[in-house]
């Protein structure tokens, strides 16, 4: 049975009871009586009246719970926006930094293809092949059981000249494997400046 007691909805469930049980259900703040069998209806409603003050009380208790429910499950949603947001923007600034590492590597690696046959007609050496590598700590390396020379990702933001410096230093390790006098020599032969090349570099 559905009653509306001054103004508040009550839901009326008869039950072999002897007493009368009054709830405030939440979320909503629905009233539910349970009442016995033969109680009359007007009993029923008083019984609601004198619990009015609670009813009220209970009723703004459960607003104020669903109201911070729904914030913190607003919040909960933001939040999630906000990674999902930075998670893609993450995932966004890694592939522009790899396409960025792969333009900057075709770079050099055009840059250098034409300048290493320049260097190997005027030295008479000749390497095997090169490679482009993210080398932090060197310029460039020569196998010199293989005759294939490395070269670091960073000289891309080198000037030409710094390039063909580091160009001509790996090919006369296939004359001089060591930095010794001869090596020196060679380099003096081929690139008199060589030395400040390298100090700028540095």
């Amino acid at each position: 049975m559905e009653l509306v007691i001054d103004g508040i909805p009550v839901s009326v469930n008869r039950k072999k009871i002897k007493n009368m049980y009054l709830r405030v259900k939440p979320p909503k703040g629905e009233v539910t009586v349970s009442a016995p069998m033969r109680m009359p209806r007007q009993d029923i409603e008083r019984f609601v009246r004198e619990k009015r003050g609670w009813i009220e009380k209970r009723q703004e208790a459960c607003r104020e719970n669903r109201i911070r429910q729904e914030k913190l499950l607003e919040e909960m949603k933001e939040k999630m926006k906000e990674k999902s947001r930075q998670q893609e923007q993450g995932r966004d600034r890694q592939e522009a930094g790899r396409a960025a590492q792969v333009d900057v590597r075709t770079y050099l690696r055009e840059e250098i293809a034409e300048l290493l046959p320049k260097w190997e007609e005027k030295t008479g050496l000749h390497c095997s092949g090169f490679q482009i590598r993210d080398m932090k700590t060197r310029w460039g390396s020569c196998n010199t059981r293989t005759g294939k020379l490395w070269f670091s990702l960073m000289l891309a933001w080198q000037p030409r000249e710094c390039v063909e410096y580091v160009i001509l230093h790996e090919l006369a390790h296939l004359y001089e494997p060591s930095h010794n006098t001869r090596f020196k020599a060679f380099l003096d032969l081929h690139m008199p400046g060589w030395r400040e090349i390298r100090k700028r570099m540095r």
